[in-house]
């Protein structure tokens, strides 16, 4: 095959011909980089790469496949890693020049089993800087472009991640998401993205933002591709407090389970404000999936509720973002990009009681979003009510664009699995996304409907003409 059809096979499709020795680990790894170096002069989805230790990893893993010993399904398989993750003795700077030459001792928890997996680790991606944000127009490292239009931002803060794949540069990724930061460049991208259930993934090893919204997962090209990178990252995490202990489902096992008779229900006041071809995607989507035998509905888990849940609910991310990283502000203010600065700066003027009322509001949007599932088993909507904005030439003045977050920020509130697949396009060519919520710990059942929806449609498996 040459080199650009094995940058672009899924995870899936990549290790059946590896278990069949008819697709060499290190061949793969090498068409890969081939593709990196063709096409991110254009794209600059990564920030470094790790082309010595990936063939070698792809050399041991070869070594495997022949003697039919292979790890699992991700043996071989070439990866990239947010440059949030830490990867032993190698830079991870968080998109910041603030931690620009630090180099981590060992491995992020979900990096660790990557490579326990057999999976052999590309390089390091950009990110918004701190992931405080939804373009990837970083400051420090210089702006992703969307593969699809290279004028257009790719999302954030996972942009790097959501770009490399789209430009056939990984078969699948690690990103984060606090706010979106999977499911936006996952839909601006058209790839696919999961936000797991809070606590699934370990974040052991991962430069926070905010640990009450944190949360680490997969990005792949198909929901059949994340499912399999789900299974090997999912499980219980020491270094990260909030994570759950409980025996892992195989979500991977259940993706062909019928879908039919679930029943999806629509948030109208989420549909409020969407761009007119969102909107006729999405319902597009709606006919694919009523011919599924999906039945929809509709619910206001918050209806009557007057706080602002439609969105950053308050200050808790910026508040828990300025803790962290506190000392950088009083002793190395510069280090960090001016918007960002600023963002974290007035940060720590939140008064406290504003900060408790957050996490309140929170928990609220969690209980009523939950309870709301009682009658329905999952929600579906427009990934974000936007198309990929232009990206600006100056990062301090670019505009703040809270719609993009709305529909996804809500299920970082509640701490549900959701995730972004790509549902079409606009008239110019620019990619939407349609988004799955379930229940906490129902992780397989959105990766259920995403695998579905892609069964009969095709969206995810378009190119961009780079």
């Amino acid at each position: 095959m040459a080199d650009l059809d094995l940058s672009y096979l899924s995870i899936a499709e990549a290790s059946r011909r590896i278990e069949a020795k008819e697709l060499s680990p290190v061949a793969l790894t090498e068409a890969v980089f081939a593709r990196i170096v063709a096409t991110d002069s254009q794209v600059h989805a990564y920030v470094r790469l790790m082309r010595h230790s990936a063939l070698e990893e792809a050399r041991a893993a070869e070594g495997r496949a022949q003697a039919g010993a292979r790890l699992g399904p991700l043996d071989g398989i070439p990866i990239a890693v947010k440059d949030l993750f830490d990867t032993a003795g190698v830079v991870t700077a968080a998109g910041t020049g603030a931690y620009a030459e630090r180099v981590p001792a060992e491995d992020a928890t979900a990096v660790r089993r990557l490579r326990e997996a057999g999976a052999v680790i590309l390089g390091k991606t950009n990110t918004h800087e701190l992931a405080m944000g939804g373009t990837t127009n970083n400051i420090h490292f210089g702006a992703t472009r969307n593969p699809w239009d290279l004028r257009r931002v790719p999302g954030g803060s996972s942009g790097g991640s959501g770009a490399a794949l789209a430009a056939g540069q990984a078969l699948g990724a690690l990103g984060t998401d606090t706010g979106g930061s999977i499911r936006i460049p996952a839909a601006f991208c058209s790839v696919t993205g999961h936000k797991p259930t809070y606590g699934l993934v370990g974040r052991g090893g991962v430069v926070p933002l905010s640990l009450t919204l944190d949360h680490a997962g997969p990005m792949a090209r198909s929901a059949e591709d994340c499912a399999l990178l789900l299974d090997v990252l999912a499980g219980h995490d020491e270094r990260d407090a909030d994570s759950v202990d409980r025996p892992a489902a195989r979500s991977f096992d259940a993706l062909t389970a019928d879908v039919r008779g679930l029943r999806l229900a629509i948030v109208p006041s989420l549909l409020e404000g969407c761009d007119a071809v969102v909107l006729r995607n999405f319902e597009a989507s709606l006919e694919v999936l009523a011919g599924l035998g999906v039945e929809v509905g509709e619910c206001e888990p918050l209806a009557g509720f007057a706080g602002d849940w439609r969105g950053m609910v308050g200050p808790i991310l910026s508040v828990e973002a300025a803790s962290y990283i506190d000392d950088v502000l009083a002793r190395r203010p510069g280090a960090i990009g001016e918007p960002v600065r600023n963002r974290l700066l007035a940060a720590l003027e939140v008064r406290a009681v504003e900060y408790a009322k957050a996490l309140e509001t929170r928990k609220r949007v969690e209980r009523a979003y939950e309870a709301a599932l009682g009658r329905f088993d999952a929600y579906v909507l427009p990934t974000s009510p936007m198309v990929p904005d232009e990206i600006a030439n100056d990062p301090a003045a670019e505009p703040a664009t809270p719609l993009k977050f709305r529909n996804t920020s809500v299920f970082d509130h509640s701490h549900q699995p959701a995730l972004s697949v790509p549902n079409g396009f606009d008239v110019d060519g620019l990619p939407t996304g349609l988004q799955f919520a379930a229940a906490m710990f129902n992780d397989a059942l959105v990766l259920r409907l995403g695998h579905a929806y892609q069964l009969a449609t095709d969206f995810h498996t378009r190119r961009p003409a780079l």
